[in-house]
């Protein structure tokens, strides 16, 4: 009975000493191969994060960039890139969502057990991968094209800008007073005093033949008055012989009067819109 019990403690001996061989190198396993997922885990992550920032960039310029384009086709392209670059990232953000999910769930594999539990574990953190990663280049690069496409527009855009103010009408309110200043004819006057009406004015062959009159125009003013603004049209044409201040058009943010061909009788009342 004796020698009985001592065959048995052996053998346990012997047994518990190959499972705990087992699990050690099953946990030597798993915890390799929990590192090396976590290695191509963050070179993925590094990835990913390169591309979602280039699409938040991409979407700021997108915004940015409204009405700043002389068409919209860059804008159009960019927008279709953003939208591939949406799709494509989405299954490697998933896949290191999977990987994340898997390596914070450690098998539960107890001291007496064989490392099966640790073996299964190893063998699906060995199994998950980031395929689509490999696109995540070629879709950096297709953002960045269009990114550049669109900046280049933006920048065309401005330099037309700058073309349209610089050749843009311009007009100079020299002062504010009356037929004085108006006879000196170095430009427009602001009557805004003795009208109680915002106006400016000017005679006809002093400048008023060259002041646009269609609607939509934009215009500069310089000096009093100054600031961009937008031609309304002629909404009034008075006779001076006849019409006082209170014929003067309300309602507008500036009046341009002048007497048409010279003729006081035609003294035409075009209102403008500042826009800035």
């Amino acid at each position: 009975m004796l020698r009985a019990t001592g065959l048995a403690a052996a053998a346990l001996l012997i047994c518990g000493g190959t499972l705990f061989t087992l699990r050690a190198t099953a946990w030597a396993d798993y915890t390799s191969t929990s590192a090396s997922l976590a290695t191509r885990q963050a070179a993925t992550a590094d990835l990913a994060g390169a591309t979602e920032t280039a699409i938040v960039d991409a979407r700021r310029l997108l915004a940015d960039s409204a009405g700043k384009v002389l068409t919209e086709e860059p804008r159009v392209a960019l927008r279709t890139a953003i939208e591939n670059a949406t799709v494509r990232i989405r299954p490697t953000t998933e896949a290191l969502k999977v990987a994340t999910d898997a390596a914070a769930h450690a098998p539960n594999d107890d001291l007496l057990s064989a490392g099966i539990a640790l073996r299964q574990a190893a063998a699906r953190l060995a199994a998950l991968g980031f395929p689509a990663a490999d696109t995540l280049t070629s879709v950096d690069q297709d953002l960045a094209e269009a990114r550049q496409v669109v900046t280049d527009a933006v920048a065309a855009w401005s330099i037309e800008q700058e073309r349209i103010i610089r050749d843009r009408y311009t007009n100079h309110v020299h002062a504010a007073g009356w037929y004085p200043e108006l006879d000196a004819c170095l430009g427009s006057v602001d009557l805004t005093a003795s009208y109680g009406v915002a106006t400016i004015a000017e005679h006809w062959s002093c400048g008023g033949r060259d002041f646009p009159e269609e609607p939509g125009t934009l215009i500069t003013l310089t000096g009093l008055r100054a600031g961009t603004y937008r031609v309304e049209g002629i909404v009034a044409m008075l006779n001076q012989a006849t019409a006082t201040t209170t014929d003067l058009p309300r309602g507008f943010d500036l009046l341009y009067q002048t007497c048409q061909n010279g003729q006081s009788s035609s003294m035409s009342m075009t209102a403008l819109t500042k826009l800035g």
